[in-house]
């Protein structure tokens, strides 16, 4: 009876362990990436030039981003309960979708000091990433608002940062919100909310949208991606 109560004792003093930590931080999770594409950059026009005439000339160029990357799709998750062989002893299945999707261009140590990205720190960013500072598509001029819901990464709630909305099927902001935080003073984390099986940007649907910049000069970054489900 005494071994039974200092077990119970135990169990009790590891949930209350459990529970005082709080919320789990964002942790890796297996990619597996889909086809690439991207559209064109127009062609030269030209035109016939005949003396004596005064043409009116109207031009318009679409082209092609040189900074950002956008991934879109679906994740899915279970929360487990298993021993280091990866046997389960329990399994929960999440259902609906919630949570965020973070990109980093380097490993994250820790989540504890997770914050807004200020503008020193965004500067820096495009400073590394060659990203010139007065470009239409740099990284301030696209995540340019900060009205963006409240949420939490690990124990720490996030309000009012730089912030962004890709585009759904319509041309249109849709529901994935991409915010941008800094897990310290050099290293800037992109986010995505998700949102269960959404509007995307090709009308299909997609639980995240996000932006991600990449090198200006070589077109190429390295990205480490985690997730956080609630």
């Amino acid at each position: 009876m005494r071994e039974r109560k200092i077990l119970t004792l135990l169990v009790l003093f590891i949930l209350g362990i459990t529970l005082v930590m709080g919320a789990p931080d964002p942790s890796g999770a297996t990619l597996t990436p889909g086809a690439s594409s991207r559209g064109t950059n127009p062609g030269v026009g030209n035109l016939s030039a005949q003396a004596g005439n005064v043409t009116a000339l109207n031009i318009d160029q679409t082209r092609i981003t040189d900074i950002w990357q956008g991934y879109y799709g679906n994740v899915s998750g279970s929360i487990v309960l298993e021993n280091s062989a990866g046997n389960n002893f329990y399994d929960w299945t999440i259902a609906a979708i919630t949570g965020e999707v973070y990109a980093s261009r380097n490993t994250v140590s820790s989540w504890s000091s997770i914050n807004c990205t200020n503008r020193t720190q965004w500067e820096a960013e495009e400073t590394a990433l060659n990203i010139d500072s007065t470009l239409t598509d740099g990284i301030n001029e696209t995540y340019n608002a900060n009205n963006h819901p409240a949420f939490d990464v690990g124990t720490r709630t996030m309000n009012s940062c730089p912030s962004t909305r890709p585009y759904n099927a319509t041309g249109v902001a849709g529901q994935f919100w991409n915010i941008l935080l800094n897990s310290d003073v050099t290293n800037v984390i992109y986010a995505s909310r998700l949102a269960d099986n959404s509007n995307s940007f090709d009308n299909g649907t997609a639980d995240f949208e996000i932006l991600v910049p990449t090198n200006r000069t070589t077109g190429l970054s390295t990205y480490f991606f985690y997730v956080e489900l609630y």
